[in-house]
C-alpha cells in the first residue's frame, strides 16, 4: 500500500536517515523500562483525516514503562532539522512546511498507570495544495518532560513528511482563476454597468471546490505587458494601456466566508473614452492574481488581458462641451434673394452664436470702410460645423426668425422658408445625430422691412431642454 504520510523519530546525530516505506517510526532498541524513557510512534494511515481547510495527522509518544504519575513532554517546531535534511539531499522533492501553516499542542499529556500520550497537528491544507506534487515536511521536537522522565537518546525529534500527490488529487485542488483566463473582450453592449460617471467592468474571480472561510485575493496590473503585446503583434496596434489616473481597478478583493467568487471592478469615466474618440483607440489591461491568503493560484487562468472596445463609448450621453469659436457669418445688403447670388459680402465675420434681436444688430454690423449694415433690406448666411454633444435626435428651430428662413445640417434641408414671413412654428426639422460628431452646418436669414431677429435653438426630448446653440459647439467654415 503507498504511504501517504510517514513519521521518523530522528537522532541528532543522524539526521539524514529515514524511511518512506514505513507509516510509523523505525523499531529502534529502547533504553531500560526502569529509565521510563519516552520516544514517538508512527501513526496510523487510517486515522489521517482531510476537510476543507485542515489536513488532521495524529501523533503518539510512548513510554518504556508505566508513568506512575500523571506529566507532561513539550513540543516545538524543529525546523532546523528539516532544512538540513532538503539541504544535504537527504530529502529531495520536499519543501518545509510553514511555520503559520501548522498547528501544534504545546504538550503532550500522559495520563497516571498509562505508557503513552496523544496529539494531534493540524496543517492547512492550502500549503498542501500550493505545493502539490512535492513532499511537504515538518519535524517535532519532544523536550522537557516531567516527573523525572526523560527523552530516549537519539530519539527526540518526530518527522512529518507529508507527500501531497498521495494525499490529494488535481481535481481536490482549490484553484482561484480570474475570468477564465485568457483574453476577455468587452465590446459595445457587453457585460459592464453604466453610470453617470463612466463604464464599471466587473471582473469574476472564481474558486474551485468547496468554498471556505473568509479570505483576500490581491490583483496585479502589468503595465509593461501590454507593449510588448502590442509589438509582438499579439495586441492590435490601436490598444494602448492607460495612464493610472484615467482608470480605477480594485487591487485587493475579498471573498467571503462560503463564497466561491467575487467582483474585481475595472472602472473607466467618460472623459477618457471622450479624449480617445479621434484616435479609436483600444484601451487594454494585463491583469493577473499576485497573491491569496488562501488556497492555489491557477498557474494559467490567473493571468488575463482586458480589451475594451472604443465603442463601449455609443453607451455614454453625458454632454461634450466643444471649444467651438462660433461660424462664420456673411452679411449682404440690398437684397432679399438668396444670399450667395456671386456677389461680395459686405461684411464677414465670426458670430458666435445665432443669437440675435433688433437690439444691437445688425447695427454692430460694419463693412471694412466701417460703413454699417442697414436695419432693412438684407441677408445673412452663417457657415460651418456642430459638435453634437449628445446622441438622441434633434430638433432645430428657426421659430424666433424675422423673416425668412433656411437651415442644413449635414447636407439635409431641415427648413426651407425664405419669404417675407416671421416667426412661424414650423421652421424646425429633426435629425438623428451622434454624440462627439461635428456635421456641416449652414443658416440663412432675410430681412424685408420692419423688425429683425434670428435665434438658431437646438432640443434633444428628455435630454436637452430646448436652448440656442451655444459657441462651444460651433465651429467655423474654412
Amino acid at each position: 500500500m503507498k504511504k501517504i504520510i510517514y513519521i521518523a523519530l530522528l537522532s541528532i546525530i543522524i539526521l539524514g536517515v529515514y524511511s518512506c516505506q514505513k507509516s510509523k517510526i523505525e523499531d529502534l532498541t529502547l533504553p531500560d523500562a526502569a529509565t521510563r524513557s519516552i520516544a514517538g510512534e508512527g501513526i496510523a494511515i487510517g486515522n489521517v483525516t482531510v476537510d476543507n481547510e485542515y489536513v488532521k495527522v495524529p501523533f503518539k509518544i510512548s513510554l518504556t514503562g508505566v508513568a506512575e504519575e500523571a506529566f507532561q513532554v513539550g513540543l516545538t517546531l524543529n525546523n532546523d532539522t528539516v532544512t538540513q535534511l532538503i539541504n544535504n539531499g537527504s530529502l529531495t522533492n520536499a519543501v518545509l512546511m510553514p511555520s503559520a501553516a501548522v498547528e501544534y499542542p504545546n504538550v503532550i499529556n500522559v495520563a497516571f498507570g498509562t505508557s503513552s500520550g496523544e496529539g494531534i497537528a493540524n496543517v492547512r491544507r492550502s500549503v498542501l495544495e500550493r505545493n502539490y506534487g512535492k513532499k511537504v515536511v515538518f519535524a517535532l521536537k519532544l523536550s522537557a518532560p516531567g516527573k523525572g522522565n526523560k527523552i530516549a537518546a537519539g530519539k527526540s525529534t518526530i518527522l512529518v513528511v507529508i507527500n501531497t500527490a498521495d494525499l490529494l488529487k488535481t481535481t481536490d485542488l482549490h484553484y482561484i482563476s480570474l475570468n477564465g483566463g485568457g483574453t476577455y473582450n468587452v465590446v459595445f453592449q457587453g457585460n459592464y454597468i453604466i453610470g453617470p460617471a463612466g463604464v464599471t467592468i466587473p471582473l469574476v474571480v472564481t474558486l474551485d471546490n468547496q468554498p471556505s472561510s473568509a479570505f483576500n485575493v490581491k490583483i496585479r496590473d502589468n503595465v509593461d505587458t501590454i507593449a510588448t503585446l502590442v509589438s509582438r503583434g499579439t495586441l492590435p496596434a490601436d490598444a494602448i494601456h492607460l495612464a493610472a489616473k484615467d482608470f480605477t481597478l480594485d487591487t485587493l478583493v475579498r471573498f467571503a466566508t462560503g463564497a466561491s467568487s467575487t467582483i474585481v471592478r475595472l472602472q473607466i469615466p467618460w472623459p477618457v473614452f471622450d479624449a480617445n474618440i479621434a484616435a479609436n483607440k483600444k484601451f487594454a489591461f494585463a491583469l493577473n492574481i499576485s497573491d491569496a491568503t488562501n488556497h492555489v493560484i491557477h498557474p494559467t487562468k490567473s493571468k488575463l488581458i482586458v480589451v475594451v472596445d472604443p465603442n463601449v463609448n455609443l453607451d455614454n450621453n453625458s454632454y461634450i462641451t466643444g471649444n467651438g469659436t462660433g461660424l462664420r457669418a456673411k452679411y449682404y445688403t440690398n437684397t432679399q434673394l438668396d444670399p450667395d447670388d456671386g456677389r461680395a459680402p459686405f461684411a464677414t465675420r465670426i458670430d458666435e452664436q445665432i443669437n440675435f434681436s433688433g437690439d444691437g444688430w445688425p447695427d454692430n454690423v460694419k463693412s471694412t470702410s466701417n460703413a454699417q449694415l442697414s436695419r432693412d433690406n438684407y441677408a445673412s448666411r452663417w457657415t460651418g460645423e456642430f459638435l453634437a454633444p449628445v446622441r438622441g435626435t434633434y430638433t432645430f428651430y428657426q421659430t424666433r426668425w424675422d423673416d425668412g428662413a433656411r437651415l442644413f445640417v449635414n447636407g439635409v434641408a431641415l427648413v426651407d422658408d425664405y419669404n417675407t414671413t416671421w416667426d412661424k412654428d414650423y421652421r424646425k426639422g429633426t435629425i438623428f445625430l451622434e454624440r462627439g460628431k461635428r456635421y456641416k452646418i449652414e443658416a440663412h436669414h432675410r430681412e424685408n422691412v420692419g423688425g429683425q431677429q434670428a435665434y438658431l435653438e437646438i432640443e434633444v426630448p428628455n435630454i436637452l431642454s430646448k436652448r440656442v446653440i451655444p459657441k462651444s459647439q460651433l465651429f467655423p467654415a474654412p
